[in-house]
C-alpha cells in the first residue's frame, strides 16, 4: 500500500463566469492530518464538495486506494468511507441529538423499524469520546451553537469513516471542547483514519497538521510536509503577499469620555430551567469613546449573554445600562437600537443575514420603527458602506449567500453601521473567515474606533483578543475575573484568568493563607 489513500488529479470546476478549480492535484495521506488552507473563495469548499459527492468536477479524476472511482453523490462517498462535516451546520432543530447523528443513516430492525435504543447508545458513545455530557434525547433547537457543532462532529465520527473531512470544526468551540476534539483526532489517526482538516486558525493547523496544501484562486500554490511549514509560509502562500500584522497590532487612543456603562448586570435563567446556573451575575463594565474592549472567556463563561443583555435580546433580572450618562431601557432590540447600541451576532446565518435577499437588501434592513428614507438615499448609503468596508460584491443585487464568509460578515457590519450607532458590539467578529479577511476586519474596526465609535466585542480566540483590544475583561462563570491592558494583555494571562480550575486554585490558596 502507498502512503496516499486518495488522490485527485487535474480537478477542474467551472461555474458561470468563474473558474473555481483549475487543474488541482490533491493527495490525502494515510493516517495523517492533511491540512487544506486558503482564503475564502480559494476553492477549498468546492474541492471538498467534489470529494464528498455533493457536486462533480468538469474534468479530472479521483483515485482511492490506487483505483479510479466516480463519486456521484454523498451516498456513494459514504459507501467508499468518506465523511464530511461542512462549515455551515446542518443539524435539524426539530430532531433530538441521536436522531441528528443518524439522520439519513438510521439503524433499523429487520430493515423496517428504526432501532432508537441502539442509535441512542451509539450516539452516547460518540459524544463521550468528545467529552460531551449531553442528553441524546434533547432537541437540538435547545442547544448552543458550540454544542450543535459538537453534535455535527459526533455525527461524522459515529459511522466509521476511513476519510474524515472537517471544515472549520472548532469555529464555535471553547478551548476545552477543541482540546477534546484534538485528542479524538489523534485517536482516529492511530485507528487508521485519514483526516482532511480545514481551518482559518493557524495555530490549530500548525499543532495538528502532518501535511499541508495551500489553494489560492483555484490553484495549488503550496504543498509540503510539517517540517517545511511555518506560519509565515502559510500566510504568504495564502495571500500572495508578505505578512504584515502591524495594522492589526496598532492600538487606538481612547477619549476619556465614558459612552457605555453597565452596572450590576444579572441575566435571568432560561424559562423552565430553574436548576440552571445564572449565566451572568453582577457584571460591571464601562466603554470610552473610540475604545475597543474585548470580552474573553471560555464557552459558558457568559460572553454572548452579556452582549445580548446589553443589546436587548436577553432579559435582565437586574442591573442598569447608561449611554452617554443617560440611563436607557433595553427591554428589546429596537429599544437598544434607539439608544445607539447595535450587535453583530455570533451566528450570521441563523441570527443575522437573510440568505435569499440581495446584498443591498441585507445592508438596508432596518427596524420597523426607523424613519423611512428615500430609495435613492438608501442606495447611496449602501454604496458608501460597501466602499468603506471593501465588500467584494460585483453586483449588489446578488443574493448575499453568494459572497464569501468574510464578505458576508462585512455585510452584517455594514447593516449595523447603517443605524449610525454610538456603541458597536460584535460577538465573535471573525468567526469562519480566513486570515486575510481577519486582518481586514481588524483594520476596519481600528479605523471606526479612530473615528470615535466605541466597540465592545467577544472572542474565543486569545490571539484575536490580544491583537484587537485596547483592554480586555475576562469572564469566568458569569463574573468578570479581571481586567488586562498594555503589557498585562498576554496569551498566558488571558488563559489563566479564563480557566476556572486555575483561578479557583489561586483563590483557595489565598483563602488558606
Amino acid at each position: 500500500m502507498t502512503d496516499v489513500i486518495l488522490e485527485a488529479r487535474g480537478i477542474y470546476r467551472l461555474y458561470p463566469g468563474n473558474i473555481a478549480l483549475k487543474n488541482v492535484d490533491f493527495r490525502i495521506y494515510r493516517n495523517k492530518v492533511n491540512v487544506l488552507i486558503g482564503e475564502n473563495g480559494a476553492g477549498k469548499s468546492t474541492l471538498m464538495r467534489i470529494l464528498s459527492g455533493v457536486e462533480q468536477a468538469d474534468d479530472g479524476q479521483i483515485s482511492l486506494d490506487d483505483r479510479v472511482v466516480r463519486i456521484r453523490s454523498p451516498r456513494e462517498a459514504s459507501a467508499l468511507g468518506i465523511a464530511i462535516m461542512h462549515q455551515e451546520l446542518s443539524v435539524l432543530p426539530n430532531l433530538d441529538v441521536a436522531e441528528n447523528i443518524f439522520a439519513g443513516k438510521e439503524l433499523r430492525v429487520a430493515g423496517l423499524f428504526v432501532d432508537k435504543s441502539r442509535e441512542d447508545r451509539q450516539s452516547q458513545r460518540a459524544l463521550n469520546r468528545l467529552e460531551q455530557k449531553l442528553n441524546v434525547d434533547m432537541q437540538t433547537s435547545q442547544l448552543s451553537l458550540g454544542t450543535r457543532q459538537m453534535v455535527e462532529i459526533a455525527r461524522t465520527i459515529a459511522h466509521g469513516a476511513r476519510i474524515l473531512i472537517l471544515d472549520e470544526p472548532t469555529s464555535a468551540l471553547s478551548t476545552t471542547e477543541a482540546s477534546a476534539l484534538f485528542r479524538v483526532i489523534e485517536e482516529l489517526k492511530a485507528a487508521g483514519v485519514s483526516i482532511v482538516y480545514i481551518s482559518h486558525r493557524l495555530h490549530e493547523l500548525l499543532h495538528l497538521g502532518d501535511h499541508f496544501t495551500v489553494l489560492r484562486s483555484g490553484q495549488v500554490v503550496g504543498d509540503a510536509s510539517r517540517e517545511q511549514v511555518t506560519r509565515t509560509w502559510i500566510v504568504e502562500r495564502m495571500s500572495g503577499r508578505r505578512e504584515d500584522s502591524s495594522k492589526a497590532s496598532q492600538r487606538t487612543i481612547a477619549d476619556p469620555k465614558i459612552v457605555l456603562e453597565a452596572r450590576d448586570l444579572t441575566v435571568a435563567r432560561s424559562v423552565g430551567d430553574e436548576d440552571a446556573q445564572v449565566p451572568l451575575h453582577g457584571v460591571d463594565l464601562s466603554l470610552r469613546r473610540g475604545e475597543i474592549v474585548g470580552i474573553y472567556g471560555l464557552l459558558g463563561a457568559g460572553r454572548t449573554e452579556l452582549l445580548e443583555a446589553i443589546a436587548g435580546s436577553r432579559r435582565l433580572e437586574s442591573g442598569q445600562i447608561y449611554v452617554d450618562g443617560r440611563r436607557v431601557h433595553t427591554g428589546s432590540v429596537s429599544d437598544a437600537i434607539r439608544s445607539g447600541i447595535v450587535l453583530v451576532p455570533e451566528d450570521r446565518q441563523r441570527d443575522g443575514l437573510i440568505p435569499d435577499l440581495s446584498v443591498r437588501e441585507n445592508i438596508a434592513l432596518v427596524p420597523s420603527n426607523t424613519p423611512i428614507i428615500s430609495r435613492q438615499k438608501e442606495r447611496e448609503c449602501v454604496r458608501s458602506l460597501v466602499r468603506e468596508l471593501r465588500i467584494a460584491a460585483k453586483d449588489l443585487e446578488l443574493p448575499v449567500i453568494a459572497l464569501s464568509g468574510g464578505n458576508q460578515q462585512k455585510v452584517l457590519l455594514a447593516r449595523c453601521l447603517m443605524r449610525e450607532p454610538v456603541v458597536l458590539m460584535l460577538d465573535e467578529p471573525t468567526r469562519g473567515v480566513d486570515a486575510g479577511a481577519k486582518v481586514e476586519i481588524y483594520s476596519i474596526l481600528k479605523t471606526l474606533a479612530a473615528k470615535g465609535l466605541s466597540i465592545l466585542f467577544t472572542s474565543s480566540e486569545i490571539e484575536e483578543t490580544r491583537l484587537l483590544a485596547d483592554r480586555a475583561l475576562v469572564l469566568c462563570k458569569g463574573r468578570i475575573r479581571c481586567e488586562l491592558r498594555g503589557d498585562e494583555l498576554t496569551d498566558e494571562a488571558l488563559f489563566a484568568a479564563a480557566s476556572p480550575q486555575i483561578m479557583d486554585h489561586k483563590e483557595n490558596v489565598g483563602a488558606t493563607a
